[in-house]
């Protein structure tokens, strides 16, 4: 009678190391990544439900997460989630683009003139320490309680942080390259646009990425201090009611909306990479 073949220690050794390698491929990881994080979520959401019900964890303190989706729900069938996500998006969109795009603009032009940037970097330093909520009421005086205050505060929080990493992706231009252009005669608008630009486009795109959660921030802070409608006066009006579960919605509308821009963020650094590639 013949004997059944056991598998030797080289077989397993290389079953193990091609279930490696199938793990180690980008989809399989990050299909198996986005499942994990799928499953963490739903244990937890799960959890907290399964507590509230049996009365371990207080449903006045944490709400549960049926209430808050009832929240979303009740919101979302009378208008009032889609208007509050509309005018804090408009404010996150519009300060971003003032503050985040034109500070990096401001960063890459400071390139032309070192003495200027050096003359500014005290007073770029000091509006950089100054906190949103401290410039929040401020500017609700000077600029009133509609839109135009919380764009501004919006930009003020992105100007900096852009200016910044924009100048310093400009600084670490290759020299060598510069003095090849000048070589070849260029001026300093064309190594600007040609070489200055484009070498400097990952810290700016790098710098866009940090500001997204500025913007929403500055755009949340702005409604807390004065406005009748947007995500950041949902959860005022329900900290001030105690309504846990009208503050925990604003929170998960804050928490999507800050997924969505930093995909956008995501997808423009990639068409700047495939254009550089290219």
């Amino acid at each position: 009678m013949s004997s059944i073949p056991q598998p030797t220690r080289m077989d397993t050794a290389r079953k193990s190391e091609r279930l490696e390698s199938f793990f180690r491929t980008p989809a399989v990881r990050r299909y198996t990544l986005l499942l994990l994080q799928i499953l963490i979520v739903a244990g937890l959401l799960a959890g907290w439900e399964i507590g509230v019900r049996t009365g371990g964890i207080s449903k006045f303190l944490f709400a549960s997460p049926s209430m808050v989706w009832e929240v979303l729900v009740q919101r979302f069938q009378s208008g009032e989630l889609l208007a509050d996500i509309n005018i804090t998006t408009c404010e996150t969109l519009i300060g971003f683009v003032v503050g985040a795009v034109g500070g990096s603009i401001l960063g890459l032009l400071l390139w032309y003139s070192r003495f200027i940037s050096d003359l500014a970097a005290p007073f770029i330093a000091a509006v950089g320490a100054i906190p949103v909520l401290a410039i929040a009421p401020i500017t609700i005086i000077w600029f009133g309680t509609e839109m135009l205050s919380k764009v501004v505060i919006v930009a003020f929080s992105c100007v900096v942080v852009s200016l910044t990493t924009s100048y310093k992706g400009a600084l670490r231009t290759d020299p060598d390259l510069i003095n090849l252009l000048r070589s070849f005669d260029a001026s300093r608008t064309v190594i600007f646009i040609k070489l200055v630009v484009p070498s400097a486009m990952l810290w700016v795109v790098s710098g866009l990425r940090l500001n997204v959660g500025f913007a929403l921030v500055g755009a949340i802070v702005g409604e807390y201090i004065s406005s009748d409608a947007g995500v950041g006066h949902m959860i005022l009006l329900g900290s001030s009611n105690f309504g846990m579960n009208i503050v925990l919605a604003g929170i998960v509308l804050v928490m999507i909306m800050m997924l969505v821009f930093n995909g956008l963020v995501a997808l423009l650094e990639r068409m700047i990479l495939s254009w550089e590639r290219a």
